[in-house]
């Protein structure tokens, strides 16, 4: 077995700032006596930007693990206003949680009531799975997912609590719209709570993963959450999932490799070779490899030496790794950012069929684009 017991000032080749070490530092639940040590170094560092490192907290989704962090270990070398201003976002953030909870509670047993199957996804679900406290991590919706068949039936009943589509479409945009495979959720409002609502039907589009939803559906466990009997899932199927919703996003936010480390600390039982296998079985065995690399780089956390040693074998994961962490951990924004998401889309996936549905979306894309500029 392995582990990154410290935090690196160079990582994949890429130079770390003291700010981003220290939110690294941070993005854990758990912290041994040398992390906080360093952590305590950082800190008393003169020139540090607070400022900097208070935007990139809330941007990377580790304010909560920040302010928890810095107050249990170094609250009296912290400047007084930097912890206040934290404290304050912290403890906003943590109302704004607790609402969506309370929400999704309602929502999960009005489901429950008209015997609709849901899946809650990601969100307070996930905050309290991982973290053991829905206060420890950022979100700012609901994401609940259903069968194909009962995303119109769940569409009547939030309008029923007062919600709206975030987007208007007649009946025949509609049945579309539910058919598209670029698509996988259907959005709702409630403007007076201020919530929205992501009815997924599938996990991502269809171009950037294969996981099949049935697949989900027949795999799952009962957990409970808010004094009620839900639907869960497998510490293998949560890596699958939290893998191919980053990926689907080039994991432009380092809290989805807090979760991944969370996961994985919170669950030494993970089936390694199931988990690859079934990968490998939906095209995204690349997406969960770059994800357990970067988690494994930039958090620190023990994996197997067969898994390390897979990872390794695999040169696009190391090349993919390296680019996406120049612009995570540097600030440094790409301006040619869609053709970047573009070829890490295609490189990404292993299945040559699957590269063609991704470079297929993007040449209607371009065509699409070429019209509206003709049109202009």
């Amino acid at each position: 077995m392995q582990t990154l017991p410290k935090l690196n000032t160079k990582i994949l080749n890429v130079n770390v700032p003291a700010e981003i070490q220290l939110l690294l530092g941070c993005a854990s639940t758990k912290i041994d006596g040398a992390k906080t040590e360093q952590i305590k170094s950082l800190i008393q560092q003169t020139d540090l930007d607070w400022q900097e490192i208070t935007s990139s907290a809330w941007k990377q989704g580790l304010i909560p693990l920040l302010y928890t962090n810095i107050n249990a270990i170094a609250s009296d070398t912290v400047p007084k206003d930097v912890l206040e201003q934290l404290r304050k976002i912290f403890y906003t953030n943590a109302q704004r949680s607790l609402h969506l909870t309370g929400e999704l509670v309602q929502l999960l047993r009005l489901l429950q009531e008209n015997r609709i199957l849901a899946i809650p996804y990601k969100g307070p679900v996930l905050a309290n799975l991982l973290y053991g406290n829905i206060a420890l991590r950022q979100f700012c919706d609901l994401d609940i997912l259903v069968q194909p068949q009962d995303v119109l039936k769940f569409k009547d009943l939030l309008i029923s609590q007062g919600y709206r589509p975030q987007i208007e479409l007649t009946k025949t945009e509609e049945a579309a719209y539910l058919k598209d495979k670029s698509k996988h959720t259907y959005n709702f409002i409630n403007d007076n709570k201020r919530i929205m609502v992501e009815v997924h039907w599938r996990i991502t589009p269809r171009y950037t993963s294969s996981i099949e939803v049935k697949y989900i559906w027949k795999n799952l466990l009962s957990s409970s959450f808010g004094g009620m009997k839900i639907y869960s899932l497998s510490p293998e199927n949560w890596l699958l999932l939290l893998s191919s919703h980053a990926s689907r996003h080039r994991w432009e936010k380092l809290s989805w490799l807090a979760d991944i480390a969370e996961l994985i600390g919170r669950n030494p039982e993970i089936n390694w070779q199931m988990l690859i296998q079934q990968a490998s079985e939906f095209d995204c065995r690349r997406m969960v490899f770059i994800g357990l690399f970067l988690t494994y780089n930039i958090i620190g956390i023990t994996l197997p030496n067969e898994v390390l040693q897979a990872i390794e074998a695999d040169p696009e994961v190391v090349s993919l790794s390296s680019d996406i962490c120049r612009q995570l951990l540097t600030g440094n924004t790409d301006h040619h950012k869609f053709m970047q998401n573009t070829f890490y889309q295609i490189r990404v996936r292993e299945g040559l069929q699957n590269k063609l549905l991704y470079f297929e979306l993007f040449l209607r894309w371009l065509m699409r684009d070429k019209n509206i500029l003709l049109d202009e």
